[in-house]
């Protein structure tokens, strides 16, 4: 796909009905990191006009060599030789702008330091509203207070790469990796007066590379480039309205002492053994069970589900699992689509097993859909009688739905609902006369939910306006059948801010409209405690009164060793070639 229509999918805007904003960048020159220049570039490709660059302008003095020597031998130099020779997130690489920015107008600033905030010049800060500005982006200057932060109508927006709630100050990204936290944030905010308690414009939750500081700095920079862009064009089409603002006592971190950062090598070398010992030697292994009871009861009464509640499938073979049920009942039988994975084949297709209810019995699995790659989540959905499989097939760029043949009693390819997108986990369902469709894609495949929506179940599907209408690794990638009690929409999602597949949580959508789209959190429904398969549960479906779950265990597998092991000798070879 050219990049062009890359970036106007992630707006989910045409470039062309866009009425611009027009904004204004604050930096340091024309020479910005690889996340700040995508930001800017997304914005400019999605029809928003950058009218001026605010550079500042305050001449460089070198200092002299005692303080040089003190940042890399004094209390803190650690950290410093950390940041200066071992931390190199691709986000942070340099991208020169002077080419792409000739033709913007330059004003070049010096403010005046008071205390530790900067204060524009009152003459600047009468250019600056002269141009009339929607937002202005900060990637330069410090703590900035007084008349800049009115001066465009929608303000300053800049970003904060932790979650304000836990960790103000700095460095971003750091101290979640530094106490193990499973879950880091990012947020976008328009600047006040109040030192990190800005006005929250976009805020998202990702899951903490407690293996890799660099690695996690990196996605909460790569993450975050796409949001202004996001903000923006929110604003074309809604207005501004942004979260409530939240004071935050969380406490102000600074710089890491000596003593802690050696504490925090020891730790990231830990997380780095445990992380290549579980990639290496503990592959993941699920089941699939049945539970005599309805989904809306689980989801909404009592959330425990027993061991002895569960009929879990047998185990066929120590080189496969199965996994992401998904059903439908004919003839006093219920036809359970798996995910029939192969550690062999390091892929896997749709298989069928057959529950025969009266005599309690189950057929051996028997592959019904298998295509060129692989094929996992095989979600059931009926329509005007007939039942369809939506597959997950990333691999092929497409949804493509496959129509029940019930004279050779499998599923055919039907059609293609949608082209040119790496759907993970795509769960379709009809609501206020609608078919919504929601999924996540591979790039971020855990914690980015994306909506498209169509009036026809053959119709065209379009993107949601907000895409992506939620970044949160805890509840936004789909764990199976989205239900309707008493008239509200209830979706079950994954939680894997811990593990992948670690429980299921269930959101209550409480706004899905063409243009809205909002739910809250209702409660956890954790893995099935005593069993076999109790380290994860990341499936609920429905399957009239009963539903369909799966569990995870691990277990180690000599197909799976071989292939991580020979992956990571390759790519350390390349790393170094």
């Amino acid at each position: 796909m050219h990049k062009l229509e890359e970036l106007r999918m992630d707006s989910n805007v045409s470039p062309q009905i866009i009425p611009p904003l027009k904004f204004a960048v604050l930096s340091n020159g024309t020479i910005f990191q690889h996340w700040q220049a995508d930001a800017i570039r997304k914005l400019i490709t999605g029809g928003h006009q950058l009218v001026l660059l605010i550079r500042d302008d305050r001449e460089y003095v070198p200092g002299s060599l005692l303080p040089k020597l003190r940042k890399y031998t004094g209390p803190r130099s650690l950290f410093n030789l950390l940041n200066r020779f071992f931390c190199h997130p691709a986000s942070w690489k340099p991208v020169d702008l002077q080419s792409e920015l000739n033709n913007i107008e330059v004003l070049s600033s010096i403010v005046e330091k008071r205390g530790h905030a900067e204060y524009f010049d009152p003459g600047d800060i009468e250019k600056i509203e002269s141009y009339n500005l929607d937002f202005i982006l900060r990637f330069g200057f410090n703590i900035l207070r007084g008349p800049i932060l009115t001066s465009a109508k929608y303000g300053i927006w800049s970003f904060h790469h932790d979650d304000e709630q836990k960790y103000r100050g700095g460095p971003p990204g750091f101290w979640e990796v530094y106490y193990r936290d499973p879950v880091n944030a990012a947020m976008m905010q328009r600047l006040t007066d109040k030192l990190d308690n800005g006005i929250i414009l976009k805020k998202g939750f990702l899951r903490t590379v407690r293996h890799s500081y660099s690695g996690n700095l990196d996605q909460l920079l790569r993450t975050s480039s796409s949001w202004p862009l996001l903000v923006a064009n929110d604003i074309v089409r809604r207005g501004y309205n942004p979260e409530p603002w939240l004071d935050s006592s969380a406490p102000v971190y600074k710089i890491p002492g000596n003593i802690s950062m050696i504490l925090f090598l020891c730790r990231l070398l830990w997380s780095k053994l445990i992380f290549h010992y579980w990639d290496l030697f503990r592959p993941e292994v699920w089941n699939v069970g049945i539970v005599k009871r309805p989904i809306y009861e689980i989801a909404l009464g009592n959330p425990e589900i027993r061991n002895e509640d569960v009929t879990w499938l047998r185990e066929i073979s120590s080189i496969s699992y199965l996994a992401d049920p998904a059903g439908f009942e004919e003839d006093n039988k219920m036809h359970i689509l798996v995910e029939d994975f192969n550690y062999v084949k390091r892929s896997a297709s749709i298989s069928e097993v057959i529950w025969d209810q009266p005599r309690n019995s189950f057929s051996v699995p028997i592959r019904i859909i298998e295509g060129k790659n692989h094929l996992s989540y095989p979600f059931i959905v009926q329509y005007q009688k007939v039942i369809y499989c939506v597959p997950e097939s990333f691999t092929e760029g497409n949804i493509e739905l496959y129509k029940r043949n019930f004279s050779e009693e499998d599923f055919v390819e039907d059609q293609i609902l949608l082209k040119n997108v790496n759907a993970v986990d795509p769960t379709l369902i009809n609501f206020d006369n609608r078919w919504w469709l929601f999924f996540t894609v591979k790039e971020y495949s855990r914690s980015h939910l994306y909506i498209y929506f169509s009036n026809q179940f053959f119709g065209t599907y379009k993107p949601h306006p907000m895409n992506p209408v939620k970044i949160d690794v805890r509840s936004a990638r789909p764990a199976g059948t989205p239900f309707i009690y008493d008239g509200v929409l209830y979706r079950p999602a994954q939680d894997c801010s811990i593990t992948y597949g670690g429980r299921v949580i269930i959101n209550k959508v409480t706004r899905l409209t063409t243009e809205e789209f909002e739910e809250t959190f209702v409660r956890f429904i954790e893995p099935v405690k005593c069993s076999h398969y109790s380290k994860g549960l990341h499936t609920l479906s429905a399957v009239g009164n009963h539903t369909l779950i799966d569990g995870k265990n691990f277990r180690f597998n000599w197909y799976h060793f071989t292939h991580r092991f020979n992956f990571k000798i390759d790519r350390t070879l390349k790393r170094d070639a």
